[in-house]
């Protein structure tokens, strides 16, 4: 069995990351040609570049993102790609020009005794990005690690010493941020922290080995951004874990709770129905920090499937265990800008007007990318009578239908599929649609960096 930690900064909705302007994604698009287009900063080379970043409005942010940036730099020179690094560098670089006006905001929660030594860090963490881009085109691989080294140095030292700040992981209100924990008031989710530190888990099977069709005892390990094991997570939607399960080709999905055992870690019977790969996405929320989502790829051993190519299918109802389910968008969905999923549910040609609360809420929406980097959790907006507890949300009574709404946000275009689950008489109903989500009118955002995710 292997196991590898796959980089996400989820959205989210996470997840990711995720910030407004930060959840995970996919480096930007990279090519060569006639499409010329001049970095901020940079002598148009003939080089055409991803999507500009777009300057994000915060010191705080400003930071965090420039630190999620740097890891995609570091995974980029690792892997010896030099369009991807100094793509990434440019966009650091251009944040890093701004430190110095986003520390004099009088919200900032920066010492102006401090707003010199920060501008004049941003220049040099510029530089050095500058340094990446040069070292790029000259397929120096050796002077762009060492760019890198300097400018990572005090891109950390500065996220060490960043305001803390807490967003909606659901970004029910933008980009809003809170100088401390609490909930969304729209929403009522934890709020999350920002930053760049990631959480991770560790996914090992009882006797080492997962075979296709047999059952595997797995144990799951939280950790914290230094690597110590998480010894308490808050109840969400009843749960102190959820588990999301696709296989490679999304063809396959699991909604999951592992048990939680005295001494801090997770277990869970299961049966996976073949050979492959397959990523397990970790929701889970550490008190005063706010939902991560870790995402660990497994591969298990035994014969494999062949893989199905995702095909869009959101424009038709489709039938699942009897029932007949619609979904409407609204029109085509877009990157930088709230996305409405409208599901309605019918039965035997008449309207479900009896759904009940599964996990807390009236539904549940997991919505993955077909590269695995974007992740989206979302729940409607209702709420039970008398109170917001977000871990209890949601009376056995309570009864709604044929339509429930959820709101999503993307970060990056492609084709994307999700699974809405919906409980009636007892029974848990999971629908999936295939869907493209388009450039639009937000192609021009910064990429996502949630990791977490």
């Amino acid at each position: 069995m292997k196991t590898t930690k796959r980089s996400i900064l989820f959205a989210l909705f996470t997840a990711g990351a995720a910030l407004a302007l930060a959840a995970p994604s996919a480096l930007a698009q990279h090519s060569h040609g006639d499409d010329k287009k001049a970095q901020p900063g940079h002598k148009d080379d003939g080089h055409s570049h991803g999507p500009a970043a777009k300057a994000p409005d915060t010191y705080a942010k400003a930071v965090a993102e420039m630190a999620s940036r740097a890891k995609e730099v570091e995974e980029a020179l690792n892997k010896g790609d030099l369009d991807a690094a100094h793509d990434e560098g440019d966009a650091i670089a251009a944040i890093a020009r701004s430190l110095g006006a986003l520390a004099l905001k009088p919200d900032s929660g920066v010492d102006k005794a401090k707003v010199k030594e920060i501008n004049n860090a941003g220049k040099a963490i510029a530089e050095q990005m500058d340094a990446i881009h040069e070292a790029g085109e000259k397929k120096d691989t050796a002077a762009a690690k060492a760019a890198f080294a300097k400018g990572k140095a005090q891109i950390d030292s500065l996220a060490a010493a960043a305001p803390a700040k807490y967003f909606c992981p659901m970004h029910c209100e933008g980009s809003k941020t809170y100088d401390k924990p609490g909930e969304c008031p729209v929403c009522h989710m934890k709020l999350k922290k920002l930053t760049s530190e990631e959480f991770s888990v560790s996914v090992k099977p009882v006797g080492g080995k997962i075979e296709a069709g047999k059952p595997a005892n797995l144990v799951f390990t939280l950790k914290d951004p230094m690597g110590m094991a998480v010894k308490g997570v808050e109840i969400v939607h009843e749960k102190p874990l959820h588990l999301l399960m696709v296989s490679k080709d999304l063809s396959w999905y699991a909604h999951e709770h592992p048990e939680l055992q005295p001494d801090g870690t997770f277990t869970l019977a299961w049966t996976f129905p073949a050979g492959g790969e397959y990523t397990l996405f970790h929701d889970f929320t550490p008190k005063d920090v706010g939902m991560q989502v870790v995402p660990v790829t497994l591969t298990v051993d035994g014969p494999a499937r062949a893989a199905k190519p995702l095909a869009v299918d959101s424009d038709k109802p489709k039938t699942v265990d009897g029932y007949t389910v619609t979904l409407d968008t609204g029109g085509p969905v877009t990157i930088g800008k709230p996305a409405t999923f409208s599901y309605t549910i019918s039965k035997d040609g008449k309207p479900v007007n009896d759904l009940t609360p599964y996990l807390g809420a009236m539904g549940h929406l997991v919505i993955i990318s077909q590269d695995l980097k974007q992740f989206v959790h979302s729940h409607p907006h209702e709420h039970a009578d008398g109170g917001h507890d977000h871990a209890t949300q949601g009376h056995a009574d309570m009864k709604g239908g044929p339509k429930v709404d959820f709101e999503a946000h993307f970060k990056a275009a492609g084709v994307y599929k999700g699974w809405a689950q919906f409980q009636h008489s007892g029974k848990v109903i999971t629908v999936p649609f295939t869907f493209n989500v388009a450039k639009g009118d937000g192609s021009n955002e910064a990429k996502p960096h949630e990791h977490g995710k």
